[in-house]
């Protein structure tokens, strides 16, 4: 579907300009059009708790009374139609779906998965290093690593001592150590470098990465302030300019802009504003996927620095001692004190590996505790959104009812049920409607119960603000299944004086081929009128 925001006059002179295109489906990279239309709309995004988005083909069905669907169906006929697919519709369109809430239900599955995943995680691990009896705790690692070194100094002080001490015989054929080591040392330190430059990048591109994104937020935010501030306050005329505080020219053409002198209308601005929001949201979910990544980048590289750097020193050190003396004769002490010096290496080496481990046990410790944090407070906003949700859907179906029980009772007398009837029961999610727990009525009286009840839906959303009905219907079967004149004509004057009695904007479409006399060529109707000599279809 191609959407243009604008005026339809724009509309129809515009090839490209101003055309946006949105599929059927939609994936990580691209919206549909029914995800566009209902952020228009100001809809949330809908799934059902199968995980089924629901489209504007789902919300039509509830909007849309056609012919062809059977008359005890009370939304248009589909096949493999499932029930949570129905109720889920239902639940929008009667006002008492909370995006929120259904983010807080996901957020919570997924937190309890990921929760039982991580734990796992640090269960087995944990198990492996005490096992070996070897330290989880990072902290107290690195302080094995310290004490290690502090231990090597102190050896490597009471070498160099004992090489000053000793008579050092040297031959000339006998090569340095000190050139195997800085061989060694060459290709650790540019890997070094390279990380260190490597994560200097990616926290610098995480930072701009989240600047953006804040920004962008800020400018949605700002947006729908702007729109919510001008509906409240009205039009608030400039009469200085915003830059140079001079006095603005009074002498506009009304419906012009006070700035730029630009023809401009309430609807351009809210259409310009709907699309610059599109956009916006675009921006924000391409953003937002390309900032974890780089996190996922930023994260490898640092659990990789840390092991690089403690080897890098570890020889440095020794090129150190290297240096200052050449290897002298050695007697039963410096041996010793060689032996301990590489039990000593061996064991700081073997903590820098064992850092990346234990980081990785003290990351799922923090996050576990975050995540049971996390899952508690999704629980308790969880409670009162469904709380709240519940209220509003026993008033939406209180309304409904009554309105159902009303139009029922101004039917004539064609069946005694509709004018005795109690009780109007809708089930949403099987798809059902029935009077006083019934409605084994005849194919016109069915008829007259369904339409009673989707014109209740119908009405009651020009009740209630928090419904998300579009405050739009039409209606195909205004005398299906036998209904007789005289019957179908009261239902349409019943119906144009309850919306007469309404104050709110809304639409009302129904086709009919036995209209009432006393609407027929009246202000409600639209076209021409169809018989034998002039048909809807010439061949």
């Amino acid at each position: 579907m191609q959407i243009f925001y604008g005026a339809y006059e724009e509309a129809i002179k515009s090839n490209f300009d101003g055309w946006m295109n949105f599929s059927y489906s939609q994936n990580e990279n691209r919206e549909s059009f029914s995800t566009a239309i209902f952020r228009a709309l100001e809809f949330p995004e809908v799934r059902s708790e199968n995980d089924n988005y629901i489209t504007l083909h789902q919300i039509l069905r509830l909007i849309y009374i056609d012919q062809l669907s059977p008359v005890e169906n009370l939304f248009k006929f589909e096949r493999f139609d499932p029930p949570l697919m129905k109720q889920a519709i239902s639940e929008l369109l009667l006002g008492v779906y909370d995006d929120s809430l259904y983010t807080d239900r996901i957020a919570h599955r997924n937190a309890i998965r990921e929760y039982d995943e991580k734990e796992k995680q640090f269960k087995n691990i944990s198990k492996v290093f005490g096992s070996t009896g070897n330290e989880t705790s990072v902290h107290k690692v690195l302080q094995e690593i310290e004490d290690g070194k502090k231990e090597l100094d102190l050896i490597q002080t009471e070498i160099i001592s004992l090489r000053e001490k000793a008579v050092v015989k040297r031959r000339i054929t006998t090569p340095l150590k000190i050139e195997e080591l800085q061989n060694q040392l060459s290709p650790i330190k540019a890997d070094v470098s390279k990380l260190k430059s490597e994560i200097k990048y990616y926290e610098l591109e995480i930072f701009d990465s989240k600047q953006f994104i804040d920004s962008l937020q800020k400018r949605s935010s700002a947006l729908d302030n702007s729109i919510l501030t001008r509906n409240i306050l009205g039009e608030l005329p400039l009469t200085n300019c915003p830059k140079c505080l001079s006095p603005l020219n009074n002498n506009v053409q009304e419906g012009h802009c006070s700035l730029c002198k630009q023809p401009l209308s309430e609807e351009e601005e809210k259409t310009q504003a709907k699309r610059i929001k599109q956009e916006l949201e675009l921006q924000i979910k391409e953003s937002r996927k390309l900032l974890g990544e780089k996190e996922g980048k930023l994260a490898e590289f640092t659990s990789n620095l840390q092991p690089l750097i403690v080897k890098a020193r570890l020889l440095q050190q020794e090129i150190d001692v290297e240096e200052k003396e050449s290897k002298p004769t050695r007697d039963e002490a410096f041996d010793a004190l060689l032996v301990r010096k590489g039990a000593v290496e061996n064991k700081i080496e073997f903590l820098s590996k064992q850092i990346k481990a234990s980081e990785m046990l003290e990351l799922l410790r923090k996050e576990l505790q975050e995540l049971q944090a996390r899952i508690e407070e999704l629980s308790q906003s969880i409670k009162l959104k469904t709380d709240r949700q519940k209220q509003n859907w026993e008033l939406a179906i209180s309304k409904t009812q009554s309105i159902a029980l009303m139009l029922l009772r101004k039917d004539l007398d064609r069946q005694a049920e509709f004018k005795t009837g109690k009780q109007v029961e809708i089930d949403f999610a099987k798809d059902t409607f029935s009077l006083d727990g019934g409605n084994n009525f005849s194919a016109s009286s069915n008829t007259y119960l369904k339409n009673s009840v989707r014109y209740a839906i119908f009405f009651a959303s020009l009740e209630h603000s928090f419904f998300r009905f579009p405050r739009f219907i039409i209606c195909d079967n205004m005398e299906d299944k036998g209904m007789e004149q005289v019957r179908t004509q009261n239902f349409q004057k019943t119906i144009v004086e309850l919306s007469n009695a309404y104050d709110v904007e809304h639409q009302i479409i129904f086709t009919t081929s036995m209209i009432d006399p006393t609407l027929n060529n009246t202000e409600y109707c639209v076209g021409a009128e169809y018989n034998e000599t002039n048909r809807t279809l010439h061949v």
